[in-house]
């Protein structure tokens, strides 16, 4: 199992408020625990996938929206090559599907992109502080 296909797992368990999951095959184990509490009776075998647009709509709200962490690890919001210079800055245009930043999990360097097209208001972790899943980067207005 690659780590997209975690992530994917990851991102079905918090749209769904599932915490634990436990699998197990002949080849793989994988437990996930996002250490949020579980309503009685929701269990893995119960998640059902929700259209990204209903998503969407929760997380731009006010004219603003989050850019957020799907996994955890280190920011980073410079590019590799040129530490010098950042990828986005406070009052950049991002459009969606551009790479704002990197987290780095697991010695495996994650894009981060924007979800929405947008103007950085704020961007809340600095180059080198790590990140929880879920935690906001980077708020567009």
């Amino acid at each position: 199992m690659n780590i997209k296909k975690i992530e994917e797992v990851i991102k079905l368990m918090k749209r769904n408020d599932v915490s634990y999951m436990n699998y197990k095959d002949k080849s793989i184990e994988l437990e996930l625990d996002l250490k949020n509490k579980i309503s009685e009776g929701t269990s893995p075998e119960t998640v059902v996938s929700e259209e990204d647009n209903n998503i969407s709509e929760n997380k731009q709200q006010h004219n603003h929206a989050t850019i957020d962490a799907e996994i955890l690890g280190t920011f980073y919001l410079q590019d590799e090559e040129q530490l010098s210079n950042p990828l986005v800055k406070v009052g950049d245009e991002v459009k969606k599907g551009q790479t704002v930043g990197y987290i780095e999990s697991m010695k495996v360097l994650n894009e981060v992109m924007s979800e929405y097209d947008g103007v950085v208001e704020d961007i809340h972790i600095s180059h080198g502080d790590p990140v929880e899943y879920g935690q906001i980067i980077i708020t567009l207005k």
